[in-house]
């Protein structure tokens, strides 16, 4: 009777035990943005599809001989498969990372020079999902009337150095129809 109970206890529980671990997709176009164990920062920006990792940046990362400082850019697109990436580039730049729930990322990374040499040893990394505030494009007019568009003051100078022009003229003319009549009556 112990068997029996035994064996379907063990029946009911090997279902359970080989589901997979719960995730999510990564969300798609967004930008990860987080910090690692070592007290540094990490992003890294998703396509537009959702199904690559387009190249990884870490910053101020500890190393055993040396620290990592600024940003240390991995320069290569990681394929995203059953909802993980990675492993980078193994013995230099080691990243991999998986999304356990919508908008959140979690992973490792590792980095490792030869001259001088050091070694990050493996950092834990957590990171989340923003998007850019996008940028509302004005609707165009249609219709209706149109307002006169502003015209700048620097126009008005040279109106009145062409008023001034006009009334010189003007004077000329009047002054030399003078001469000349004054003339024919003599």
């Amino acid at each position: 009777m112990r068997i029996l109970a035994l064996s379907i206890a063990v029946a009911a529980l090997v279902p359970l035990m080989s589901m997979p671990h719960a995730s999510a997709q990564p969300v798609a176009g967004a930008t990860y943005t987080g910090t690692h164990s070592g007290g540094g920062a990490v992003e890294f920006p998703v396509s537009g599809d959702g199904s690559q990792v387009l190249g990884f940046t870490a910053y101020d990362v500890p190393g055993d001989a040396c620290e990592f400082q600024g940003p240390w850019f991995l320069p290569i697109a990681l394929d995203i498969v059953d909802d993980s990436f990675g492993p980078g580039i193994p013995g230099l730049y080691e990243v991999s990372g998986s999304f356990p729930s919508e908008g959140n990322a979690e992973g490792t990374l590792r980095l490792v020079v030869e001259d001088p040499a050091c070694d990050s040893g493996v950092v834990d990394w957590t990171a989340t999902a923003s998007f850019p505030t996008p940028t509302p494009s004005p609707s165009p007019a249609v219709g209706g009337i149109a307002e006169l568009p502003e015209v700048s003051d620097s126009s008005a100078p040279n109106y009145l150095a062409l008023a001034g022009l006009a009334a010189a003229a003007l004077v000329a003319l009047i002054a030399s129809g003078w001469y000349t009549r004054g003339r024919r009556l003599r």
